[in-house]
């Protein structure tokens, strides 16, 4: 037997962790119309089963399995997006009985996908309108996180396609919408379509794994995603102030690029963006929060996946206009090559110190490992992604300042 059409095994045997690794990947299309579902199925799929029908009997399940800790996650990547199902568990050898518990753990993980709680063709209604209950309630608290809200207002402001501009975790207005049939429906067609790869990360019997894993009745399905959305530049800026009562007011500024995930400027992107504002020395920190004291927090990100770079400020409304400035200031003076050798080297060993921590970490890990999948060769592996930072030049910072336009700016105004 072996595994479906667009479904991956992926074994990444290792002895660094203490712990196994298990996540089941499902990649599909970005849609208003399934985003509220998807997110609803993750919430089903991580509280209870028909071979475990309570919350109660599902944790106590895990705590038997010698603290199993078993979770979702919602992701996105481009127009892409991803539910994971992760579920962590001792390794065997740390277990002094000498039993083993992998078979147990995968019983489990199928138990999930395949016995959900279901009457008939819905999810039992009791137990899904409390999680719908619970998400709408996260949501909502959400809305009310001031930084968090101005930031999904400027991706409405920046994103041209509709269906970028919303929340990986959908709205309460979507969420609203669903029912224990179109999410239960949902779930189905997510096991019939979308793309699946399931990653394995530990120290772990390769037989036994392939041996249960092929047993699980996936079908072969075709699968195309779009991982990396590029948009066209315009010369107009899309603006947007509002008015809230808050104790600071708020700045989000949406840049543009056209820099795809690995290639050519890529790694010039990332000393750019660490020099900008993602550590204590960056400009943005340093030059407007510790030298002006204007503003209570800065700093800047960007997402490679759909060429938007976004600073973020917050600080008294009195003194925008004097913050865009020093904004403004701060790119230009990167653009003209106007920061030290040491700043740059700086910014390079923590970008360097950072990756390093994050490959010790196992999600991460099979992170990159499903990047590698995605991209190819664009995925570099730890010694030649630290080359290509090393090699860096403050010529190539100039080029990739030079590269990046101000494309939205939404104004959160407080008292």
């Amino acid at each position: 037997m072996k595994l479906a059409q667009d479904v991956q095994l992926h074994l990444l045997k290792t002895s660094q962790f203490k712990t196994n690794h298990i996540t089941f990947r499902f990649s599909g299309e970005l849609d208003s119309k399934t985003l509220a579902r998807r997110v609803l199925v993750a919430q089903m799929l991580a509280t209870a089963n028909n071979i475990y029908p309570t919350s109660q009997i599902f944790r106590e399940k895990l705590a038997n399995l010698y603290g199993a800790q078993f979770s979702t996650c919602i992701s996105k990547k481009g127009k892409v997006h991803i539910v994971d199902i992760d579920i962590s568990f001792v390794s065997d050898k740390f277990i002094l009985e000498g039993k083993s518990i992998l078979g147990e753990i995968i019983h489990f993980l199928r138990a999930a996908l395949f016995e959900p709680l279901i009457s008939v063709e819905h999810y039992q209604s009791k137990s899904f309108d409390l999680e719908k209950e619970n998400l709408m309630r996260y949501l909502q608290s959400d809305k009310e996180d001031s930084f968090y809200y101005s930031h999904l207002e400027l991706q409405k402001l920046f994103f041209k396609d509709d269906v970028l501009k919303y929340s990986k975790y959908a709205t309460a207005e979507l969420v609203s919408a669903e029912n224990s049939y179109t999410t239960y429906q949902e779930f189905q067609k997510m096991l019939k379509e979308d793309q699946i790869d399931i990653f394995v990360l530990g120290d772990f019997d390769e037989y036994q794994v392939l041996q249960t894993i092929e047993e699980f009745p996936l079908e072969d399905r075709q699968k195309t995603l779009t991982f990396d959305y590029q948009q066209e530049y315009s010369k107009i800026v899309q603006e947007k102030v509002e008015q809230q009562e808050n104790r600071q007011s708020l700045l989000q500024l949406g840049y543009h690029f056209p820099i795809a995930y690995g290639e050519g400027d890529y790694y010039a992107l990332l000393v750019f963006n660490g020099l900008l504002g993602v550590f204590p020395h960056s400009k943005l920190f340093t030059e407007v929060r510790e030298k002006r004291r204007l503003a209570y927090n800065i700093g800047s990100y960007f997402d490679v996946y759909t060429g938007l770079l976004q600073v973020y400020t917050g600080f008294d409304s009195k003194k925008r206009q004097q913050i865009f400035q020093l904004i403004t200031k701060q790119f230009n003076d990167l653009k003209l090559g106007r920061f030290s050798s040491h700043l740059l080297l700086q910014t390079k060993k923590m970008l360097i110190n950072n990756m390093q921590l994050f490959e010790d970490n196992p999600k991460n890990r099979i992170e990159m490992h499903y990047n590698h999948c995605v991209f190819g060769d664009k995925c570099l592996d730890l010694k030649e992604w630290i080359d290509r930072i090393d090699n860096v030049s403050k010529e190539d910072i100039v080029k990739v300042a030079s590269l990046i336009k101000l494309q939205s700016i939404y104004f959160l105004e407080g008292e």
